[in-house]
């Protein structure tokens, strides 16, 4: 049985390897504060949605295919939790028992294996249940399919046959066994017997019976040998098919924990009056970008208060230069955009009212740090470090977001450092967002007709709207708004 909500033909691994730079990419767009909220403080929940979101999809199909299972998972929203703690019910169940699987001793291992079967069918029966009563309810392939597959593969019958096995499989009242002589008078083919409770008495209760003594513990120990000859086959059998459920159970509440985290941090988000939408993804080869109302989901969780969206419609950009005054949003923009493009690819919904962005083949980061006084060089060199390790993973339809990176130095070297960086970027088919005060690098693709410029929205006043909006690099700083809000107005008397 196979639960494939996460992919069409294929298991969800959680511990699969990550895409590269997933603490840099965490740290740098406050990703761990939405993973809290999506897990609740569930490490299962945790680990599923840090990996969805580290695991980037690549086509359109394996996207569109998660996405539908979302969107069933948002409409039932009570059955899927429902399933999810199912799972969890079931393991906390297996952990409480006293059943254990063991190679060492066979009896032990069939009597855990029988115990371990009781649990695992009991909370089979209980998926059948949820599946009969809401199938109807869902319309997408992933949910479809496990619901139809639990209805098909686990009905009365089958729970029925299990059971009756299973009570016959238990040691109550002793161990079925026969045996034929071998050339040597001695025993061989130790069959275990089903204790058919309409013949039994007539064929075995008149037979002749031997009895052990209290303290003949070499004969117990022959016995035992015996018995375990018999129940070899039985106990290998019961025990792989306690791991194969086992398995099954782990696997579909490992799959079911990324549809309630999704659920968790939508519900967050709604309840801070936050929009969400299910993302449009283009092909990797495009290169248009529009949405509407794009926020930092982070920020908008750490401030617990609905927070400033923005808008863009951009056609066949491959570098996009922010500029601004400070404090004006154009991190918190760049963030929110990192977010979108992972969560999107996750096959998630992304905090917009609408977001149409390209597939990419890997996300970057490369965001200005502070001081670090345990360095060993300087902060230039650090950045360059760091810059060089990235190089070796970017490729074409790589997605590279720059946070005023290399201006640790002046203005000319670090122009001239981002220029060479930017543009050889670009010409290999990496798509760059770059937000910078470095206002000779920013000027050096004025009347390229690839670059979109943005820039903080700054009002006449000094008030700043936290908006990010279309317009060419300024070659002012605005250290007089700074200085106005530090120091505030006044008159000076001569």
């Amino acid at each position: 049985m196979k639960a494939y909500l996460m992919f069409r033909d294929r298991d969800f691994i959680i511990k699969a390897k990550p895409c590269f730079g997933k603490e840099t990419l965490t740290a740098d767009l406050g990703l761990k504060r939405m993973l809290e909220k999506m897990a609740q403080e569930d490490k299962t929940i945790y680990d599923a949605c840090e990996a969805a979101l580290f695991q980037p999809l690549q086509s359109t199909e394996e996207i569109e295919y998660r996405q539908k299972n979302l969107s069933d998972t948002l409409q039932n929203p009570d059955t899927v939790r429902q399933l999810y703690v199912l799972t969890v019910e079931t393991e906390k169940k297996k952990r409480s028992s006293w059943h254990w699987l063991s190679s060492v001793n066979l009896s032990s291992t069939l009597s855990s294996s029988v115990g371990l079967l009781k649990i695992y069918s009991e909370m089979l029966r209980e998926l059948r249940l949820i599946a009969d009563r809401n199938l109807s309810n869902f319309q997408s392939e992933g949910f479809q399919n496990l619901l139809t597959m639990l209805q098909r593969e686990l009905d009365d019958n089958y729970f029925a046959e299990v059971r009756a096995h299973l009570d016959d499989l238990e040691d109550r009242d002793g161990t079925l066994v026969s045996a034929t002589l071998g050339n040597y008078i001695q025993g061989v083919g130790y069959v275990l017997r089903r204790k058919n409770r309409k013949g039994f008495w007539r064929r075995w209760h008149f037979s002749r019976s031997f009895t052990i003594a209290p303290r003949d513990d070499a004969g117990a120990t022959d016995l035992g040998k015996r018995r375990d000859r018999a129940i070899n086959e039985a106990a290998n059998t019961l025990a792989q098919a306690a791991d194969y459920l086992e398995g099954f159970f782990a696997m579909l509440r490992g799959e079911l924990a990324f549809y309630v985290g999704c659920l968790n941090l939508a519900d967050s988000l709604r309840a801070l009056g936050m929009p969400i939408c299910v993302p449009s993804l283009l092909p990797l080869g495009r290169d248009d970008r529009s949405w509407r109302g794009l926020y930092d989901v982070s920020l908008a969780l750490t401030k617990n208060a609905a927070v400033v969206g923005n808008e863009l419609d951009a056609t066949g950009m491959r570098l996009y230069v922010i500029t601004g005054a400070n404090q004006g949003g154009k991190s918190t923009f760049l963030r929110s955009l990192g977010q979108a493009q992972l969560m999107a690819q996750s096959g998630m919904f992304v905090g917009a009212d609408r977001f149409s962005a390209p597939i990419r083949c890997g996300v970057y980061s490369h965001f200005k740090k502070e001081e670090d006084t345990t360095m060993k060089s300087g902060k230039l060199d650090e950045e360059l470090d760091r810059m060089n390790e990235l190089a070796d993973h970017l490729e074409d339809g790589a997605l590279m977001l720059f946070n005023e990176s290399f201006a640790a130095t002046n203005e000319r070297e670090g122009s001239e450092i981002c220029r060479q960086i930017t543009q050889a970027l670009i010409e290999n088919g990496v798509e760059v967002f770059s937000v910078t005060h470095l206002y000779t690098y920013a000027a050096t693709f004025l009347g390229d007709n690839e670059t979109q410029y943005l820039r903080a929205q700054r009002l006449e006043n000094g008030d700043r709207t936290f908006k990010v909006v279309p317009g060419e690099p300024l070659q002012t700083a605005f250290g007089e708004d700074l200085y106005q809000k530090i120091f505030g107005q006044s008159e000076v008397t001569l």
